[in-house]
């Protein structure tokens, strides 16, 4: 007779769904209480822990844990993430990978149906179920669903009653509560603080039962969330049984430490950057990366890489695809001390051929390695192990001679119903590269030559996704991603695009805005966006002062020659990410292009981006009132400097009403994607009357992205109040500032005015 239970918490989505930072904690906080042995008294070995799991694992465990059971034992199952009503009531409960048709409608196969549990259950030899979901509408889940009645013999007094029992935060038609402040979600937070203070024993008679702490719980959010009805669903005596043990008062007294240290005022070393400021060796050791050991294999596959691109690009090369695919798989082959490396590719009618290859190694018999692909390594190759969205790959190891043994790695690339696998064959069994990590890079590494091929992006890409995968990387690999971020920003040069103003019958530009450009290509270089936003507030504000100083020096210098009249200059707005503005590192390289007159304060406005949200922390410390904190550095900003804010991108990303009104900024920009709703000029209405309310001079409200093709015309956008416009219709960005020519005067009047 044991005790079972399976925790699952999903805290990412890929998709619509906010995330859920709490869920991961709700899952140890109730695997804590749940193995200590004076109150769950699961053995550990017993407790299954999913964390973000991908749709095929998740149904597999819930299905694993009901049917590898016996009648006697208590099995629980616990959730904590988003949960889903469908329109006829139904609920599923949301995986990371949960997503939606274009119509809305969900697409149920990325979801784990209430449905599919109940089967599950119904199948189970076990006759003590308890079923415990933290997630929007978890009342649903008791719909529809029966226990079996097998008449079978009563244990109440070791597990309490037979039958199942369901416990849920909300009803079927609430979205659960969540305490913003605390680390957990309400409902589980009560659950787990009635195990462990033992106060969920009602009747004192030393076991917590089902009923009792659903009660306690209930008891408790009632205090603090009203509105919030958490349910219990019982079928047969699953009311009674017993889930944990009551701690009693003694026991939680014995817990109190009576051998301390005495610390008194402790105080910790400054920060990285002030010690390095002064030339000081930071005295510490990190704990090492499982990453570490592939660092050595990305720098032999990027030098390789290297040597390629200098030779064909030193020989005027054009290699038509199958040498390219060719040069690749050897670079592959070779770092991995691998026999073989080839591109399996499925085509629509399901059929495999291979798409590429590398050469087979010296000494190798090709009818024996054909032989080992078609008996040994083929057949295991499916969709199912292949694609599992768990893992970057599979593998098996061959032993051809006594002692002898070689691995064959299968990593997906591309997934079905165009599929892409890369094999490699022949690595040493033993070989370190043998892990996830080794999938992954080789992965990024394949993919990203076909779009990049220059080594610096394609390293970048690779050390990019290990970040995003695995959320840590090792410290080298985070300073070698910084250098070659800095050698890219390098790289960028600033274009500037006219923003006029449309009141006047007169009318004439009225600002410009720095945009950045890629030297090559002259568009927007949306990978360092993408690499700032992925590695953080180190990375953003190295972009933010490089691309201010940038700016600011082409706009000087673009000036001399078109800006002469003192009527024609005017302010150039900046982007700048909010993180940035709080950083000292920041507000000093704008108090040093305006003391070297770069630029002039009035002439100066940064926009603040609204898709980013606001910085939740300073200096390590969580903020109560993020907005108040960040109004009062933007304060300093004008203080010291007398500069100008704007908002950018307003009706995008962390866009809200409470920040537009909380900033006060004397500049707003609305994103283009505004122009497309259907009640467009409501909301560019509202957006004045909202900026007008609380500035003692009227706000320079802008409307971004006008072209041929908004729904909405320059007409139209001045009779509902618009003064200034901003896109392609006006002028595209170019290196130089302008003055309107006259054709394009009169061809703005004819638009202005409905002609």
């Amino acid at each position: 007779m044991k005790k079972l239970a399976l925790l699952i918490g999903v805290s990412e989505y890929d998709y619509d769904l906010n995330p859920l930072p709490g869920a991961l904690k709700d899952v140890d906080a109730v695997q804590r209480v749940l193995q200590h042995p004076d109150m769950g008294g699961f053995s550990p070995n017993n407790i299954e822990v999913l964390k973000n799991p991908q749709i095929p694992s998740m149904g597999m465990e819930i299905e694993k844990i009901f049917s590898n059971c016996q009648k006697h034992d208590l099995v629980l199952l616990y959730f904590s993430g988003h949960g889903i009503k469908d329109d006829i009531g139904n609920l599923y409960l949301a995986s990371s990978q949960t997503c939606k048709h274009p119509n809305g409608q969900l697409i149920t196969s990325s979801t784990v149906a209430a449905n599919f549990v109940h089967n599950i259950m119904d199948k189970s030899p076990s006759r003590r179920q308890v079923i415990i979901l933290d997630c929007c509408f978890s009342g649903a889940f008791a719909r529809g669903m029966t226990v079996k009645n097998d008449g079978d013999i009563d244990i109440k007094n070791q597990l309490g009653g037979e039958g199942r029992a369901v416990l849920t935060s909300s009803t079927s038609t609430q979205y659960s509560f969540e305490e913003q402040a605390s680390n957990h979600s309400i409902y589980t937070r009560y659950l787990v603080e009635g195990i462990e203070n033992g106060k969920a024993d009602k009747n004192g008679d030393g076991v917590i039962s089902v009923d009792e702490l659903h009660e306690y719980t209930r008891t408790r959010m009632q205090e603090v969330a009203p509105s919030c009805k958490p349910e219990i669903y019982a079928f047969k005596e699953g009311y009674k049984i017993q889930l944990a043990k009551a701690r009693l008062a003694q026991q939680l007294s014995s817990a109190i430490v009576q051998n301390q240290i005495n610390f008194g005022e402790l105080k910790l070393g400054r920060t990285l950057q002030e010690k390095n400021a002064e030339n000081s060796q930071l005295q510490v050791d990190y704990l090492p990366n499982f990453l570490e050991f592939f660092e050595s294999f990305i720098q032999n596959l990027i030098i390789r890489l290297t040597n390629c691109f200098f030779i064909n690009n030193s020989a005027n090369n054009s290699l038509d695809n199958s040498e390219f695919e060719l040069q690749i798989l050897e670079i592959i082959r070779e770092a991995s001390e691998a026999d073989f490396v080839f591109i399996l590719k499925n085509d629509n009618q399901d059929n495999c051929f291979v798409k590429s290859q590398s050469n087979l190694s010296e000494n190798i018999d090709k009818n024996a390695y054909l032989n080992i692909l078609n008996t040994i390594i083929f057949p295991i190759i499916s969709q199912e192990s292949v694609f599992n969205p768990s893992h970057h790959g599979t593998y098996q190891i061959h032993e051809y001679a006594k002692g002898s043994a070689n691995a064959f790695v299968v990593i997906p690339l591309k997934i079905p119903p165009n599929a892409e696998i890369m094999v490699i064959c022949g690595l040493p069994h033993n070989s370190h590269l043998l892990g996830n990590a080794y999938g992954r890079i080789l992965s990024s590494f394949y993919q990203s030559c076909q779009t990049f091929f220059e080594p610096a992006f394609v390293e970048a890409a690779i050390i990019d996704a290990l970040k995003k995968d695995f959320q840590f990387v090792s410290e080298s690999l985070y300073e070698r991603r910084f250098k070659l971020f800095c050698e890219r920003l390098q790289k960028m040069v600033v274009y500037f695009e006219p923003v006029i103003c449309i009141e006047a019958n007169d009318f004439f530009i009225s600002g410009w805005e720095a945009l950045a450009r890629d030297t090559q290509t002259l568009t927007a270089p949306v990978d360092l966006f993408e690499a700032a936003e992925l590695w953080g507030s180190r990375f953003k504000v190295e972009l933010d002062q490089y691309f201010l100083r940038v700016a600011a020096k082409s706009y000087k210098k673009a000036r001399k020659s078109k800006q002469r009249r003192l009527s024609d200059v005017v302010p150039l707005s900046v982007n700048v990410y909010p993180e940035s503005l709080v950083k000292t590192a920041y507000f000093e390289t704008v108090r040093d292009i305006l003391r070297e007159h770069i630029i002039s304060p009035r002439n100066l406005i940064l926009e603040i981006s609204e898709k980013s949200e606001l910085p939740s922390r300073y200096n390590g410390i969580r903020l109560e009132n993020p907005l108040a904190f960040f109004k009062s550095k933007l304060l300093e900003y004008v203080h010291k400097f007398n500069i100008r804010f704007a908002i950018d991108d307003f009706g995008v990303g962390y866009a809200s009403v409470s920040r537009l009104a909380g900033l006060n900024p004397c500049h707003v920009k609305i994103d283009r994607e505004i122009l497309h709703h259907q009640s467009s000029d409501l909301i560019i209405r509202f957006v004045h009357q909202i900026v007008k309310d609380k500035n003692l001079y009227p706000p320079n409200v802008i409307v971004e992205g006008v072209d041929e093709h908004t729904p909405i015309n320059l007409s139209e956008l001045k009779k509902i109040g618009v003064t200034y416009v901003q896109g392609h219709i006006v002028g595209k960005p170019q290196p130089e500032v302008y003055r309107l020519s006259q054709e394009k005067y009169m061809e703005l009047k004819k638009m202005i005015s409905g002609e």
